[in-house]
């Protein structure tokens, strides 16, 4: 049987351990309805008789790749890693593989990507593609080949989406730190033209506009997933320090967790004390955000539930075949509530919201 001339199939691993040919496939699948000793037993058969399943010559077969294609900026934002993480196993679970791209925030990385996933790479494809127009024109193009679901949505764009609402969750924020009695919040984000920094920049605006003490103050921090310039940065937390002593603020909304987090650090190293002194909050809720000196309250959706939506999105559309219909899911935020911020020590909140 273990004749290294003589090719060894999945027929002769069912054989061998005396299971069905449909539990071998199971097997090397990863499926979920096998149990772990058979799938063990299967496994340590194959390499026994030498054999290493083929799952080109599988799709071949059946006229599908069986892996999915994810593609991300990067890896180096936390919030990403955990769901590139959360969607590999669901997709797994589903008994098919996950292949994963990095597009670098360059729109014509990701067209080449994209170009070589469709081309039979993947059946479907799970992204956060660059925010730019080029990405609606690519997507829209892109889907009509195979299935797209992005995790981000434009106008114009022709496929399927799940995203959190972005826009709800900075309002939920505010009015979160307007509840324990803070008048002077400000903004902290990158400055730069994206649609996502733009949006939740502008919903910062149109909240505090809404408020009857209202106080913009939008400050613009150097940074981004790749690098961040300690000056820059040491200049953030002057511009915060200043309008403490000079404007009277007391809470910062940040861009995200990784901005927040980096800003608190340095506001306890130069000797403030996090909350008393200033109230600190962010958005995305990374699994970090709760290990700091000081725990990050922070904003976001669920992130597993968007990758189980997102995923089972896509594999309905593989099942159907049909592109009409697209489905757009925005799902509500919920604040995380930690150490970082507290009742404003200089305002009354005999009227606080309670949330």
């Amino acid at each position: 049987m273990n004749n290294p001339k003589k090719k060894v199939t999945i027929e002769d691993i069912a054989k061998f351990t005396g299971v069905s040919r449909g539990t071998v496939s199971r097997a090397f699948n990863q499926r979920s309805d096998i149990n772990k000793k058979t799938r063990r037993m299967v496994l340590e058969a194959a390499q026994k008789l030498n054999y290493l399943p083929n799952p080109s010559a599988r799709g071949l077969a059946k006229g599908k790749s069986e892996c999915i294609g994810i593609v991300v900026p990067n890896l180096l934002n936390p919030f990403l890693a955990e769901m590139v993480t959360r969607m590999e196993t669901l997709i797994r679970a589903q008994g098919m593989s996950a292949i994963l791209g990095i597009i670098d925030h360059d729109i014509e990385l990701q067209e080449s990507v994209l170009m070589r996933m469709a081309s039979g790479q993947v059946d479907g494809l799970l992204i956060t593609p660059c925010e730019c127009p080029g990405s609606i024109k690519q997507l829209n193009w892109i889907n009509k080949r195979i299935p797209v679901v992005a995790l981000k949505h434009f106008d114009g764009l022709e496929c399927d989406s799940v995203m959190c609402n972005d826009e709800l969750a900075v309002k939920m924020m505010i009015e979160h730190l307007y509840g324990l009695g803070h008048r002077r919040i400000a903004f902290v984000s990158p400055d730069n033209p994206e649609w996502s920094v733009s949006m939740r920049r502008k919903a910062y605006e149109n909240t505090i506009d809404g408020l009857p003490s209202g106080y913009i103050k939008h400050i613009t921090c150097d940074y981004n997933d790749q690098r961040s310039d300690e000056s820059r940065l040491d200049q953030v937390v002057e511009q915060i320090v200043h309008c403490k002593k000079s404007e009277g603020l007391t809470a910062v909304l940040a861009y995200d967790d990784i901005i927040a987090m980096l800003l608190m650090k340095k506001l306890l190293k130069a000797g403030y004390n996090i909350p008393k002194d200033l109230s600190i909050a962010g958005i995305d809720n990374i699994a970090f955000s709760q290990f700091g000196m000081v725990s990050l309250t922070s904003v976001a959706g669920d992130t597993v539930r968007l990758c189980e939506l997102a995923i089972e999105t896509l594999i309905n559309r593989l099942k159907s075949g049909d592109s009409d219909d697209l489905r757009n899911v925005i799902l509500k935020p919920r604040l995380y509530l930690r150490e970082s911020t507290v009742e404003c020590p200089k305002v009354s909140c005999s009227g606080a919201v309670v949330v």
